[in-house]
């Protein structure tokens, strides 16, 4: 079946905490910059849906989103491109030592994760996250994430 792209791509990432307060952060293959876990929402499929499969398929790690952390709107970078939106989830503290053996990196997306403070995480993140991740961090939640049922 081929997969039709969404009309605007969004894209669903998982901000994953231990419990020292430090986030979990990915660096994908190719790329200096480094990411919150997650990637691109596929065809009516939820937000938190699609951040859940990317962890799992990114990380082997399956976890159940929280609420929404930040979500984000980028324009077009150049001409033909559409305008993508970006959902981020509170996962959540884990406990480092019990979480960190069950991740398995999928090789041909991700070279690297680590454990990283907050305020490293932001001089080493995609500039566009790090200002989310700093905006949602400065100030109160004054949105909820809700998924209508699907129609019958």
């Amino acid at each position: 079946m081929k997969r039709i792209p969404p009309a605007h791509p969004a894209t669903a990432r998982g901000l994953i905490f231990d419990t020292a307060g430090r986030w979990l952060i990915v660096r994908p293959v190719g790329d200096h910059r480094w990411h919150l876990p997650g990637g691109l929402i596929e065809q009516d499929e939820s937000p938190a849906d699609a951040c859940r499969r990317e962890l799992r398929e990114e990380l082997s790690l399956d976890l159940t989103p929280g609420p929404l952390y930040a979500l984000g709107w980028n324009p077009p970078r150049r001409s033909g491109r559409n305008a993508r939106f970006s959902f981020i989830f509170d996962m959540g503290a884990h406990d480092p030592d019990t979480l960190a053996p069950l991740i398995r990196l999928q090789a041909a997306e991700l070279d690297a994760w680590q454990w990283s403070a907050p305020n490293d995480a932001l001089t080493v993140l995609h500039p566009d996250m790090a200002a989310r991740l700093t905006a949602a961090r400065d100030t109160p939640a004054s949105a909820v994430y809700i998924e209508a049922a699907p129609h019958a």
